[in-house]
């Protein structure tokens, strides 16, 4: 059977809305994360999908900060060639990337983050179990996937990014935009996106 497999890092959805702890050399905080979507060939171990990150870093007193978040796929605790990619933004961290990996059924796969801020200080590298949604064949075809993960988002993550995105609107290196509602807009070459890579209420307004 064909499946979808919806992942959301910093400890499954809930992780997204709760900030990180502060730690010992500085009190940045990062809210939202990594994520990935990915769709397994049919009568194969074989997965492609997108991994990305969406999210807002900001210092002890609610500034933005530059930041570095790594986003990446470990097979059974091994790294899955080809999934590592960074993201890096004064304060606000969008992109996406294509990826390609291998599992069995009964591999366990995690999505990992490992986030630097500007001043050298560092959040624990962190990796979450996958939240798996298992879907017929035919519903890959006629059901609308992503809506189901922006339905997710919009219900666990969405009101606690949200207010802190449309504080930070503006333009920022790299081509990332935030726009006044706190939509994120990226240069995307591999046009994976229509509209923005997140998409805050009121929704669809692009």
């Amino acid at each position: 059977m064909r499946r979808l497999q919806l992942i959301v890092l910093a400890v499954s959805l809930g992780g997204l809305v709760m900030p990180a702890a502060a730690h010992a050399s500085g009190p940045d905080r990062i809210h939202g994360g990594c994520s990935y979507e990915t769709v397994e060939k049919p009568t194969t171990d074989e997965y492609d999908g997108v991994i990305r990150d969406r999210s807002i870093t900001t210092d002890g007193a609610g500034a933005p900060t530059g930041a570095t978040v790594t986003c990446w796929i470990d097979v059974n605790d091994v790294e899955a060639p080809g999934t590592r990619f960074s993201y890096t933004g004064s304060g606000v961290q969008a992109g996406a990337n294509q990826i390609s990996f291998t599992a069995s059924g009964s591999d366990w796969v995690t999505l990992c983050r490992a986030v630097t801020y500007a001043d050298g200080s560092t959040e624990p590298t962190e990796c979450s179990g996958p939240v798996v949604i298992q879907i017929p064949p035919e519903c890959i075809v006629t059901c609308d996937i992503i809506g189901t993960l922006d339905r997710l988002i919009a219900y666990a993550v969405d009101p606690a990014v949200c207010p802190e995105l449309v504080k930070l609107a503006g333009s920022y290196p790299g081509g990332v935009t935030v726009a006044p509602d706190g939509d994120v807009y990226v240069p995307d070459p591999l046009i994976l996106f229509d509209g923005p890579v997140y998409d805050c209420p009121p929704y669809g307004n692009f």
